[in-house]
């Protein structure tokens, strides 16, 4: 079966491409082999771990963006993650347990310097601390040198175990802007991840989440690829 393009262009208008790609084709390249925690006794129970987190890559894709044109890319992916509606949530429920002055901070930093993890920073950046690993006692001591006390933490780590319980095979449905460019972009997408697992009192239980921007062809910032954003999507 091979992929599906429609070309709805015209002349003298922006060209728009869409391709179909098959779920047996597509996998996920983590950035880095995963590091895996345990909880150890008088260690903090209720957190995450950060087993990997990085730009990883969706290899298997089958596309072609011409230059100066624009195009959309939908793939059912072999892997399990969160919804991008599911990190909309927790981002919500985080940041509405920060002050004033934490939230500012947080806002502005995602606009300067976490630009390449997309909606995944404040749990990679600012809850984990930045580290490409991170175990469930680091990052617990970094929510609360956010300011979350003992209470809002259990309240944000239960919420995200039931997101992770519900969590299953996903696809993505993303646009390229290839308009800028005098090269056309094929190939893997790169996009960041998170994945590690959730510990509480109510259970363990591992998570990946995917950003919802990507760059098609090519790693950022200089690796050729075109900027691409989108949504991470249950089947």
């Amino acid at each position: 079966m091979s992929p599906e393009r429609i070309d709805t262009s015209n002349q003298g208008r922006t060209t728009m491409t869409a391709i179909q790609t098959r779920v047996l084709d597509v996998t996920f390249v983590d950035p880095r082999p995963p590091v895996e925690f345990a909880v150890v006794a008088g260690e903090a129970k209720e957190s995450f771990s950060i087993s990997a987190s990085g730009m990883g890559r969706l290899t298997g894709l089958s596309y072609t963006v011409s230059a100066h044109t624009s195009g959309s890319i939908k793939a059912k992916l072999q892997i399990a993650a969160l919804t991008s509606e599911d990190v909309k949530n927790l981002n919500t429920l985080a940041l509405g347990m920060l002050d004033a002055s934490r939230r500012k901070e947080v806002e502005e930093m995602q606009k300067t310097t976490a630009s390449a993890s997309a909606n995944l920073s404040l749990w990679s950046y600012f809850f984990g601390g930045g580290h490409a690993s991170a175990s469930y006692e680091s990052t617990r001591k970094s929510m609360e040198s956010m300011g979350l006390s003992s209470e809002q933490i259990s309240k944000l780590m239960d919420a995200f175990l039931e997101f992770a319980k519900q969590m299953s095979t996903v696809e993505i449905d993303f646009f390229v802007n290839n308009t800028n460019s005098d090269y056309s972009v094929s190939g893997d997408l790169y996009l960041y991840t998170l994945s590690g697992s959730i510990s509480t009192q109510k259970g363990t239980q591992q998570y990946r989440m995917l950003a919802d921007q990507a760059s098609a062809g090519g790693p950022p910032p200089s690796g050729g690829g075109a900027p691409s954003t989108g949504q991470i999507i249950q089947l």
